[in-house]
């Protein structure tokens, strides 16, 4: 399969996810606490003092980019989903803030050398075809001194008892919420993706040091996530996340 097939697919996946995108747990922020635990996430691996630019790539409906907007950052957004990033423009106007969303392909950022102090994504790296490409790009377009953030986790480990889990979890979403249930990837996208389960921290740590990074450091999100399971309907609670991180590394001059 072509990679312009396989980039297709992954836009029109989210271009139709759009609109329901951010009433999922885990996709929008639901809530103040939520939001003051990825400021703080973020506090610590961001230098303080003059406002950064960065560089969200893959931003989706920008919940990330806006809440580091609201800290204060210059935030560039780009995606392959015009649909999701309509969504975000939305949040963008009605919140006063300054984020710019532009299309942009995640793996290969159509910006010059050294133009961001960081490069942050979230639930990017495990749709991905092309990683290591990825990684690579974004040490392209961050300054010396710069950060590349990526949070990501794993929720399906491979082993029958979570396939199990999952299964029951998505035939009772669809029988007591059809719309919500978040469409999937067709198998030949799935098959070009090689993180599709999830990107376990020790395949992050590798991606980060193949690319040249260093000061690699990695910090564990799931409170976060126990914070959101509160907000998960009965049957979404079968599901079981197996880690969920942060993790970053230093461009050196």
């Amino acid at each position: 399969m072509e990679d312009s097939e396989i980039k297709s697919g992954i836009t029109s996946k989210w271009d139709k996810s759009a609109d329901r995108y951010d009433l999922h747990v885990s996709h929008g922020v639901q809530t103040k606490e939520e939001k003051d635990l990825w400021m703080d996430a973020f506090l610590k691996i961001l230098p303080e003092g003059d406002p950064l630019s960065i560089l969200d790539v893959g931003c989706g409906t920008g919940a990330m980019g806006l809440i580091l907007t609201e800290m204060g950052h210059d935030v560039t957004g780009i995606d392959l989903s015009e649909g999701m990033m309509e969504v975000g423009r939305k949040k963008n106007a009605d919140r006063g803030l300054s984020m710019i969303f532009r299309e942009g392909d995640a793996e290969n950022p159509s910006f010059a050398d050294e133009s961001f102090d960081a490069v942050v994504n979230r639930h990017l790296l495990w749709t991905l075809p092309h990683p290591d490409v990825a990684l690579a790009s974004w040490k392209r377009v961050v300054r010396p001194g710069g950060r590349v953030i990526v949070i990501d986790g794993v929720w399906d480990d491979g082993k029958t008892t979570t396939k199990i889990r999952r299964t029951v979890s998505q035939v009772l979403g669809k029988v007591f919420d059809p719309l919500s249930t978040p469409s999937s990837y067709d198998e030949e996208v799935s098959a070009a993706l090689p993180n599709l389960g999830g990107v376990p921290e020790d395949t992050a740590r590798r991606y980060f040091a193949d690319a040249g990074l260093t000061d690699i450091s990695l910090e564990d999100l799931m409170h976060i996530r126990e914070h959101q399971r509160r907000y998960l309907k009965w049957y979404q609670k079968i599901n079981h996340h197996w880690c969920y991180y942060l993790i970053s590394g230093t461009k050196q001059a």
